[in-house]
């Protein structure tokens, strides 16, 4: 039976839950083991105090003993924080500043091509060559103003969705 087991044993004595012939045996190695036996009288020295209040008075050795539990104990040295290597702070660096490069461009060609800039764009653009006017059908072109009044009313803004339309030949008869 390990130390562990042995405590669990001695507390469940000490709260009367252990058999008649666990109880001797247990007993039995209390005058063997002086280990065992400290444990009892500090167990009983708990349990007293959480009954009555009041705490009993240490013998003049408890200080004594005290000190040389302590000196026996392990002394746990905490581990240095360790510093991470040149080369992977300076790749955390470099990915850093891709993203950031990444964020200018993508944010610089927000700005250049927005939807609030076409007129400007379209004003830069040449036309090399003759220009054919577009003709549109009268009820189209109607429509087509229905549609931007009703969409300027309700607050649409930039590109309005339109349908994509293609025609054959110049020439359509009706």
């Amino acid at each position: 039976m390990n130390a562990e087991e042995s405590f669990e044993k001695l507390s469940a004595l000490m709260d009367d839950e252990l058999s008649y012939h666990e109880a001797l045996s247990l007993m039995g190695r209390l005058g063997n083991d002086g280990k065992l036996n400290g444990k009892l009288h500090r167990y009983a020295a708990a349990r007293e105090l959480m009954r009555s209040g009041t705490a009993i008075v240490p013998d003049g050795g408890f200080v004594g003993r005290v000190h040389a539990a302590l000196i026996e104990e392990p002394v746990i040295i905490a581990p240095r924080s360790l510093r991470k290597p040149i080369g992977d702070r300076a790749a955390t660096y470099a990915i850093a500043a891709s993203m950031a490069v990444v964020a200018l461009l993508v944010g610089r060609s927000l700005t250049d091509y927005s939807p609030d800039r076409a007129g400007e764009l379209l004003a830069k653009v040449e036309l090399n060559g003759p220009v054919t006017k577009a003709s549109m059908e009268p009820d189209l072109r109607d429509y087509l103003a229905l549609h931007n009044e009703s969409a300027y009313r309700s607050g649409a803004q930039g590109i309005l969705p339109s349908v994509r339309l293609v025609s054959g030949s110049a020439g359509r008869e009706r």
